[in-house]
């Protein structure tokens, strides 16, 4: 094999390997992006009903109080359980966002250790 041939393999499989390694980035990249957004998109729609939660407990507190003169106890515990559960869910996904995020960082660190170049 001639030396040009033999350079030229080398190029050959660096650029190879340089292509591999950048689609394999973009594809973590992207499923970190998707993934966050996702789940964003789902804390902000539980913090949105949270909200909504929270005026109607008051809502509801105020119309006891008015026309009844005193406050259900049990049905304001059950709103603010409601509540809870709202925020314990946006907690967990709150967790596995930050999971997400850590596990690009493996994945590319790992991507790394495998592409790094051999010392002699």
């Amino acid at each position: 094999m001639s030396e040009s041939t033999e350079f030229f393999g080398y190029i050959k499989d660096g650029i190879s390997k340089g292509i591999s390694k950048g689609i394999r980035i973009v594809n973590i990249r992207s499923r970190e992006a998707y993934d966050t957004i996702i789940m964003k998109n789902k804390i902000k729609s539980l913090n949105k009903k949270k909200k909504g939660s929270i005026v109607d407990i008051g809502n509801s507190v105020y119309r006891m109080h008015k026309h009844k003169g005193e406050i259900d106890i049990e049905s304001v515990k059950t709103k603010c359980n409601d509540i809870r559960t709202i925020e314990d869910n946006t907690s967990s996904l709150e967790e596995e966002l930050r999971l997400v995020h850590e596990n690009a960082q493996k994945e590319l660190g790992r991507l790394k250790a495998i592409t790094k170049p051999k010392e002699d």
